[in-house]
């Protein structure tokens, strides 16, 4: 008979943390900080943001949304990305995940400062202006992560993706690699 408050207690943890595992949200929201590599040797920081409705206990459609800026006077993008997302719900304390993204990039790029009828620029005069142009681009972006849970609806994911930017012909297309971790959060149960 002393064993069974502790007999008792153990049951509870056990049945306990393994519907935690089973239970599927119906949405999971994240945000993040994301470092995007572009060829040409450009670094950029930002910000990611994303949501997934979850249809059933592997299969979800995400909305992603990002900003990723430098420091130079080149450019800055602007990511609005949709599709599915597969997640292995094995474990209740880890969730992997892989997505395939469709959407548009949007590059604002900023060249040299210009002056009026004075060409080239001269040391130690004012700047009058910068010359800048906004591209949208068809974009596609495959990539995966993984979630810990450190609550049943609080957790930390990182992730990794390929995105490639099409400029309308393949010699002008961009190639980007992006790293990126941040908090995510389950939203009601299935």
């Amino acid at each position: 008979m002393k064993w069974c408050p502790f007999f008792g207690v153990f049951l509870i943890i056990v049945f306990g943390s393994m519907s935690f595992g089973q239970s599927t949200p119906v949405f999971e929201a994240s945000f993040g900080y994301s470092f995007l590599r572009q060829e040409f040797n450009l670094n950029r920081h930002g910000w990611i943001a994303s949501t997934a409705g979850n249809v059933n206990n592997w299969f979800g459609v995400k909305g992603e949304v990002g900003g990723s800026y430098t420091d130079r006077i080149n450019s800055d993008v602007h990511s609005f990305l949709a599709g599915p997302q597969f997640t292995a719900r094995v474990k209740p304390a880890l969730t992997p995940w892989a997505h395939f993204l469709l959407g548009v990039t949007r590059t604002q790029r900023t060249s040299f400062p210009f002056f009026i009828g004075v060409p080239p620029v001269p040391p130690g005069q004012p700047v009058v202006g910068f010359l800048t142009a906004t591209d949208s681009d068809f974009a596609i972006q495959p990539g995966g992560g993984i979630d810990f849970w450190l609550h049943p609806n609080f957790g930390i994911r990182f992730g990794g993706d390929y995105r490639r930017s099409f400029r309308g012909s393949r010699r002008n297309d961009l190639d980007y690699g992006r790293l990126h971790a941040g908090i995510v959060f389950r939203i009601g149960s299935k």
